[in-house]
């Protein structure tokens, strides 16, 4: 179904043509939770044999795509902090994924924190990890949740990154158990936007800050309110 808008600036009438679509960030958190929930538990050493890289590179690389699609439908959504989000560490997760690929088939050695310093996976980290702390400000006008999201991958990514600038193992697990954490606030937030959405009632605390809540959106099993109609999610 396709929802007519009709506005008027200026003295000017204006038209505009827009069509409803699912919340993109339910899809695209269960995705990175996932994601991130591998990652973070590998770095904090909570499992890991030599065949791991060939094991879940498969794994992370489809559910980076699923990120970057999801990013997409974000941008159709209007939604800026899921766009960015969600399409920088949909790239990350992909760009991580091919590398435990090319660790699988011997094309690199796999990069332990084992007393040698690896300065260019630090950085694929720091870069990754700035980003998330700007998204950090900008899920204050979101929800507390998402506010926790980001903040703990921010530091968890920064930690990380710092791990393999200075090759310690106590850093590195401190950023896997952060990152692990911002996977678990992930899965918890998609799963309270999947029920609110599907029984139109907020089912589980969102905490949400600068938004209204779904429930709050007049005519909404008309279009108005959903994702794609107004601007964000």
């Amino acid at each position: 179904p396709t929802t007519t808008v009709a506005t008027q600036n200026q003295g000017i009438n204006t038209v505009v043509y827009v069509t409803p679509i699912a919340a993109p960030s339910i899809l695209g958190l269960y995705s990175f939770a996932a994601a991130a929930a591998i990652v973070g538990a590998r770095a904090a050493q909570w499992y890991g044999i030599s065949q791991s890289p060939l094991i879940f590179w498969p794994f992370i690389l489809t559910l980076g795509i699923v990120q970057v699609l999801t990013a997409l439908w974000s941008f159709k959504a209007r939604d800026n902090l899921a766009t960015v989000f969600h399409g920088v560490w949909g790239a990350f997760f992909i760009a991580y994924a091919l590398l435990n690929l090319f660790f699988a088939q011997g094309t690199l050695a796999f990069l332990a924190v084992d007393g040698q310093r690896f300065s260019e996976f630090g950085m694929f980290w720091i870069t990754v990890g700035a980003i998330t702390c700007v998204t950090v400000a900008a899920s204050f006008a979101e929800s507390l949740l998402w506010v926790f999201i980001t903040a703990t991958l921010a530091v968890g990514s920064i930690f990380t990154a710092c791990a393999y600038f200075t090759t310690s193992f106590g850093i590195l697990k401190a950023g896997g158990y952060l990152i692990f954490i911002s996977a678990a606030l992930a899965f918890y937030q998609a799963t309270a936007w999947l029920l609110e959405y599907q029984y139109g009632r907020p089912i589980l605390p969102s905490l949400r800050l600068g938004r209204r809540r779904l429930t709050e959106t007049a005519l909404l099993n008309r279009g108005f309110g959903e994702p794609g109609v107004k601007k964000g999610q």
